[in-house]
């Protein structure tokens, strides 16, 4: 049939394209959410890799693949890992939320009040959870989504079919903001823990003063209300930061994926 013949030498470049899209959706936040129904993302994928597909520059399939199964599979494979770079990438300011989360419930005393979070696949405490959801929001804020899909764009303009190479891959970024992320979640969480600690030597001193008190039943309420209360001041502060931060990061996405030659 002349359709079959005109789809036929299509399919090869379409599914590089595809591959390139679905690495994206493996980390990149709110696409990987678990609300929406696999069989709706996976037609979302195809159908964003069908828009892209006709749009893409020549220069994309300039380079000529041979069309044998392990160099199929070895470019699909670096396709791939484009989107996942991007994903890797774009989940950091998620990532650093939840860990300033983490270490502030910890020191409070909450790290046993876990519940299941289905969107990280694994338990976290209540304010884990509720900074995962701040970050998501301050991602969506900075434009999070619109980054990562520029820096796809941006990607099929810069690297040809095949033209990934081992140096390309943002190891020097990832460590990088791996490194400012930790020391931003340190920063965020630093007011209730140090609010914590100051609590914490006031019940020695007010232990070795009054003995009768019961210091364990008044230091565990004393630790969760400090807490509680210092994370609700400092939390307009929390989003301002985060969201600077999140805009930060991201723009070192586009960036890294503007910069990329073949």
């Amino acid at each position: 049939m002349p359709f079959i013949q005109f789809l036929e030498p299509l399919i090869v470049p379409f599914m590089f394209t595809l591959s390139r899209v679905v690495g994206i959706f493996l980390f990149t936040p709110l696409l990987t959410s678990v609300a929406v129904p696999r069989t709706a993302m996976a037609l979302f994928v195809f159908f964003l890799a069908l828009a892209i597909f006709p749009s893409a520059p020549p220069s994309y399939f300039a380079t000529p693949i041979p069309l044998d199964l392990g160099s199929l599979a070895f470019v699909m494979f670096s396709e791939l890992l484009i989107g996942l770079s991007i994903g890797l990438i774009a989940i950091m300011p998620v990532f650093v939320m939840q860990m300033a989360g983490y270490l502030m419930g910890y020191q409070m005393g909450l790290g046993l009040a876990q519940a299941f979070n289905p969107e990280m696949e694994g338990s976290s405490d209540v304010v884990s959870q509720m900074m995962f959801i701040l970050g998501i929001t301050a991602y969506v804020a900075a434009g999070g989504i619109d980054l990562v899909f520029i820096s796809l764009i941006t990607t099929f303009e810069r690297i040809p079919v095949g033209g990934f190479a081992a140096d390309h891959v943002p190891l020097e970024l990832l460590v990088s903001l791996i490194g400012s992320g930790f020391e931003l979640s340190l920063r965020l969480a630093a007011p209730v823990i140090g609010a914590i600690m100051l609590s914490l030597i006031s019940m020695g001193f007010v232990m070795k003063t009054m003995p009768q008190i019961n210091i364990l039943s008044v230091g565990f309420a004393a630790k969760i209300l400090t807490g509680l209360s210092i994370f609700a001041i400092a939390l307009g502060t929390i989003d301002s930061v985060l969201r600077d931060e999140s805009l930060a990061m991201l723009h070192e996405l586009v960036l890294w994926s503007d910069g990329l030659t073949p």
